[in-house]
């Protein structure tokens, strides 16, 4: 994710953390309400464009530069070999430390989820003596690691990942008012793979930005799981007719 991205998401929390909508700004701003998703989804917003926005948002071009918490591209989280093993053989343990690693406290944790406070310090300790956090009084607790917290494929976490999700995402109808799914079976060449892939990183960074913004800004959420994935691959019966060699 490039700074540009990163500062336009930047841009966007902000103004929904002041609810302010795409409509409302477009009329401060006398522009169309498409000409204003078009602005702040470019890469070519212009100092005097944004200048003007502050200005009608109140908002500071240095408080948005905060909050946008630059980071290197594809700088992530690695958790070591002992750290993914622990995570994978205690289910509870893993899920409570990516709740903590997307910003919840420990008190709403306990709030929202069948925990009690005993478990929830045992597990606390756990992840002190893993070097995953750092422990502070009143229950307040440091993530030690920056970036997306990603887990390697080949690690104890991404196998079982992995393996429980290609038995069990995809055995099911996706019928439901929330579901969502699209196939298709297209030719493509590497570059065009490459170029997609891109896109489906930015679009999984977006969708993280805005889980985070919904978590922080305590909004009703529902927990949804979102694949994406490509490979070469030919349905069985798309081989009846075979191509002339």
């Amino acid at each position: 994710m490039s700074q540009i991205d990163q500062f336009l998401g930047s841009l966007k929390r902000s103004l929904k953390a002041k609810n302010i909508l795409y409509r409302d700004l477009a009329e401060t701003l006398n522009l169309s309400e498409s000409s204003v998703k078009r602005i702040l989804s470019s890469k070519s917003l212009s100092l005097e464009r944004l200048e003007e926005i502050c200005k009608a948002t109140d908002l500071s071009f240095a408080e948005i530069c905060r909050n946008a918490q630059f980071e290197e591209e594809g700088h992530v989280f690695n958790l070591n070999a002992e750290q993914e093993f622990a995570l994978a053989e205690n289910p509870r343990l893993l899920h409570y430390f990516v709740l903590l690693h997307e910003g919840k406290k420990p008190q709403k944790i306990e709030k929202e989820y069948e925990l009690n406070s005993t478990e929830a310090k045992k597990m606390q300790l756990q992840l002190d003596r893993l070097g995953l956090i750092e422990l502070y009084p009143k229950d307040r607790v440091k993530i030690l690691g920056t970036g997306a917290l990603r887990f390697r494929r080949d690690g104890a976490v991404g196998k079982a990942m992995f393996t429980f999700t290609k038995n069990h995402y995809l055995n099911y109808e996706f019928n439901g008012e929330l579901d969502f799914i699209r196939f298709s079976l297209v030719g493509l060449n590497q570059k065009s793979l490459n170029k997609f892939k891109a896109k489906i990183e930015k679009m999984n960074f977006e969708i993280q930005e805005e889980a985070k913004f919904i978590s922080d800004n305590d909004k009703e959420s529902d927990d949804i799981g979102i694949l994406f994935a490509f490979r070469p691959w030919q349905y069985s019966d798309m081989g009846a007719l075979k191509k002339k060699v």
